[in-house]
């Protein structure tokens, strides 16, 4: 009996050791999970205390929440704040207590990464409790009223372009004339002629303009004179003739090289009046230059007496044509040569387009910066400088050259994060529109250096005041166009300087240069008073036109800006200087503007004593890893780790968080 007392209580000892080994397993093992939920939980609050020493410059001025790098270690000031956690109340019994063995920033994403990603968010953010109501369709509503502008600027192109290959057909008919019959008509329409072209000989006594194939009298009242009657008689055939007839040979040849010029132009498409029937007449050429060289050889051949040199010359001219090749000199002698406006035009571009749209010249601030696009170039971003609009103004003056495409782009894409971004831009920069003297500004026009991303302020508005030019000129040539009176006024003056050429299709093409001159005066206008913070209807009807043609003359910025304060002032509803900018920003890349912006903080953060800065080292997130060992309690009771058959003093534990300020 006694033994089976005992063995019970062996047993129920037994059992009550596994027990509480199994229950101390079990707390212990809670314990445990609880420490590593605490560590965790102390990680996250020792990065969120770094978090919150954030840049208050940064924040103050522009609303962002980064934190520098750089100073005391990131590690080392997480470290300090777990370890302040750690501290045991006395008289507390300890359960969470451990030790930080480690802390390490595995990983940073600072404002630029992922194409300026951490800087959208910030924007995004920050923009969130700033604006109300349907802003963003409100704007695209406004941007749809350009229609199809680059559509309609590239029509116009290609009829400019059309009417120039027209119209240098119709100049190289010109110079054949020089060429051919020597004739020149001057812009007052005076007429001259050459000593030496192909019809210089004649090849019967009595002759007339009918034998040279001129019927104006006019001209050939010009022309007679310089024909040479050697070519009848040949009594003269010494070195005088022969030099005259070398310079006939050489005009011939220059003939025969525009005709072919001609020819191939008239074959690609080119159109004129006249130039099919000079095709026709311009194998002739080909057939004078034999007689002429053959003329030399009779001539110098020593073996020939005189008398079989004048035979056989008088056969061989039988073939010299003057009559086939001819031209037609209606209007010869009228008068041309009136003021061009497209010479006006370039005059007045001497000083460029600001001393003529701004209201004050002077006052155009000339700041500048040593470099731009810094944060795109660090981050090899392929962003290419925009375009310099101002150059087609020189281009068409110079050049005669059209291109007014390309000012607007697809803004199909634009949401609502495209919108908190442009009007952040517009809130915490400058532009020229908007001054603020709160802050020292780099760059005084923020807003156009986000668009241009050019060197100074003055050539940041002038390619965004160009570029809202190219989209004026071509709404208000539309305008223009369809008013037939403005065409009939700017033909006569085509008429008038041109003079008389009885070319129809170069006085075509200089009525559309003078249309199109029209057009630039009359943006040059819009802009100012865009400028002036006037309305300007985005597209005008001809009665709403504010330039009249004389005023073509007089470009100066007295007369651009008076006209412009003639507009009325603008409404809530008009499409401003702020929102042709905020268009020009929607086609401007995403992360262009972005890191534009960057640039400009960074510069300005500089200017304003934080000398040093750089937005692209300030961090928006981190990942960050701790390691802890917190003592065994229970199994660390010598029943317990005799019954697991070893002995624990401690628990490692690595914890991972990533924590910033979104």
């Amino acid at each position: 009996m006694k033994k089976k007392c005992g063995s019970i209580t062996v047993m129920m000892s037994l059992t009550g050791l596994i027990i509480l080994a199994l229950l101390g397993t079990c707390i212990e093992t809670a314990r445990l999970t609880a420490c590593a939920g605490s560590g965790a939980e102390r990680l996250g609050v020792g990065v969120d205390a770094l978090l919150t020493e954030y840049s208050r410059p940064l924040y103050d001025h522009y609303g962002l929440f980064f934190i520098e790098s750089g100073g005391k270690p990131y590690e080392r000031v997480i470290s300090e704040y777990i370890a302040d956690s750690f501290g045991k109340i006395p008289g507390s019994m300890d359960f969470l207590g451990g030790e930080l063995t480690g802390v390490s920033v595995t990983d940073k994403t600072f404002a630029g990464d992922d194409k300026a990603k951490g800087l959208m968010d910030e924007i995004t953010a920050y923009m969130e409790r700033q604006m109300v109501g349907d802003g963003l369709g409100k704007l695209m509503k406004k941007f749809t009223k350009f229609g199809d502008a680059d559509a309609d600027a590239e029509q116009i192109e290609k009829t400019v372009d059309e009417q120039k290959e027209d119209k240098l057909l119709d100049e190289r008919i010109l110079r054949l004339m020089r060429l051919v019959d020597g004739v020149r008509v001057s812009a007052r329409g005076g007429i001259s002629v050459g000593s030496y072209f192909a019809k210089k000989f004649a090849t019967v006594k009595d002759f007339n303009g009918a034998d040279f194939g001129v019927l104006d009298g006019t001209v050939w009242r010009a022309m007679k004179p310089r024909i040479s009657k050697a070519t009848v008689t040949w009594n003269d055939m010494g070195s005088s003739f022969l030099t005259t007839l070398d310079k006939v040979i050489e005009k011939t040849k220059e003939a025969i090289e525009e005709g072919r010029k001609l020819r191939a132009d008239y074959a690609k498409g080119a159109h004129s009046d006249m130039a099919g029937r000079i095709i026709d007449g311009l194998s002739s050429l080909d057939g004078n230059l034999r007689v002429l060289n053959e003329t030399k050889k009779i001539i110098h051949n020593s073996a020939y007496k005189k008398k079989k040199k004048k035979k056989l010359l008088k056969e061989l001219w039988k073939d010299y044509d003057t009559v086939s090749l001819s031209f037609d000199y209606t209007g010869a002698g009228e008068a041309g040569g009136g003021e061009s406006p497209v010479d006006s035009f370039g005059s007045a571009l001497g000083d460029g387009i600001l001393g003529l749209v701004c209201e004050d010249p002077e006052a155009i601030s000339d700041k500048g910066v040593k470099k731009a696009d810094g944060y795109a170039a660090y981050y090899g971003s392929e962003t290419a400088k925009g375009e310099d609009y101002s150059k087609r103004c020189d281009d068409f003056v110079e050049n005669e050259e059209v291109r007014l495409g390309g000012a607007m782009r697809d803004v199909g894409k634009y949401a609502l994060e495209e919108l908190m971004l442009d009007n952040y831009i517009t809130k915490v920069f400058p532009g020229y529109a908007s001054a603020d003297d709160s802050w020292d500004h780099s760059l005084d026009y923020g807003w156009e250096y986000v668009v241009s991303g050019r060197k100074s302020d003055k050539a940041n508005l002038e390619s965004v005041i160009s570029r809202i030019l190219m989209l004026r000129v071509t709404t208000d040539f539309l305008a223009i166009i369809a008013d037939g009176a403005k065409r009939a006024e700017a033909y006569a003056a085509a008429a008038a300087v041109v003079g008389f050429t009885g070319l129809t299709f170069l006085i075509r093409f200089t009525q559309t240069l003078f249309l199109i001159t029209w057009a630039f005066v009359e943006g040059l206008t819009d802009v100012a008073a865009l400028l002036l913070g006037k309305h300007v209807p985005i597209v005008k009807t001809s009665k709403q036109i504010k330039t009249g043609f004389a005023e073509l003359f007089l470009i100066t910025n007295a007369a651009i800006v008076g006209r412009a304060r003639t507009y009325d002032a603008a409404k809530s509803s008009s499409f401003g200087y702020r929102e042709y900018v905020c268009m020009f920003m929607a086609m401007t890349p995403r992360e262009t503007r972005l890191y534009r912006v960057m640039d400009l903080i960074d510069m300005d953060m500089n200017k304003n004593g934080y000398k040093g800065f750089k937005i692209g080292k300030c961090v928006f997130d981190m990942r960050v890893s701790a390691n802890y060992t917190f003592p065994v309690k229970l199994f660390g009771m010598p029943i317990i780790s005799g019954m697991i058959g070893r002995s624990l003093k401690g628990y490692s534990y690595e914890c991972i968080v990533r924590r910033g300020y979104l």
